[in-house]
């Protein structure tokens, strides 16, 4: 039996496997700034309910059915973000992850029925910006699309300094949210890039993992410490010359988190 953790009023609900809605505009009008959502899940009720509960928030939708369509849509259609299931036939959304990574660092939330930490970990770590486990309220699914979307546009400071660590070596731009280590740019997700930012304004100050949740991600994460684990440890990778002996994120035992002052 194909796993269902909707209740929907219809057994069947075709759609194709591309399917572009630009619902919430009245005829004649045009919403502006409209944030584009690309929905990847094999079940055609999930996809029916998701569509018309995110249709009618203000989002442009597109949908796959599978992670090679996913891939394509995601090339095409160049959404805002991406909810994407794991559980698929053929490609899986892990795959479909570790191959979008490759082009794009467009925020991703992963959906799976499969509860459990190590399922949490593995997301993150290959590049997931969020994770929710099945089943769960539209209204939470709806709260976490807002807070991605949010990070992902976060406005650039108009009067924020060069941030510079290490003699340089590390420089964060607040005007141009550009980070660059030795004079390269370093590509960074939304969330990676709004935590290395809050930790740089507090440098020399040790954050614990929730003061850091609550700034970072904001309401609705409480029990998502796992979350800044596992995003500290990607932003590692992509800005310390050795992850495993830190210089610019350092970890204080059993107390957070801190950037030291250069």
């Amino acid at each position: 039996m194909a796993r269902n953790p909707f209740t929907v009023e219809s057994e069947t609900c075709p759609i194709p496997a591309t399917w572009y809605n630009r619902a919430g505009h009245k005829p004649g009008t045009q919403q502006s700034m409209t944030s584009k959502i690309l929905l990847v899940d094999d079940q055609v009720e999930m996809l029916w309910l998701l569509n018309r509960t995110l249709s009618e928030e203000g989002y442009e939708i597109a949908t796959a059915q599978d992670g090679s369509e996913g891939l394509r849509q995601a090339y095409a259609f160049r959404p805002d973000l991406i909810v994407l299931d794991i559980m698929m036939p053929g490609m899986n959304g892990w795959e479909m992850l570790r191959r979008l990574r490759e082009f794009s660092d467009v925020p991703v939330i992963m959906l799976t029925a499969i509860d459990g930490e190590a399922n949490l970990v593995q997301g993150l770590e290959t590049g997931a910006d969020d994770y929710i486990t099945k089943p769960f309220a539209i209204r939470e699914l709806k709260a976490r699309i807002r807070a991605i979307l949010r990070r992902a546009s976060l406005p650039a400071s108009d009067g924020g300094h060069l941030l510079q660590f290490d003699g340089g070596d590390l420089a964060i731009n607040p005007a141009s949210q550009q980070v660059t280590l030795r004079g390269q740019i370093v590509e960074l997700s939304p969330t990676e890039y709004k935590l290395l930012l809050f930790m740089a304004y507090n440098a020399g100050q040790v954050l614990s993992q929730e003061q850091i949740l609550d700034n970072v991600w904001g309401t609705g994460y409480e029990d998502s410490l796992a979350n800044v684990k596992v995003t500290i440890q990607r932003l590692r990778s992509k800005i310390e010359p050795d992850p495993r002996q830190p210089r610019y994120v350092l970890t204080k035992r059993g107390a957070g988190y801190y950037m030291p002052k250069h």
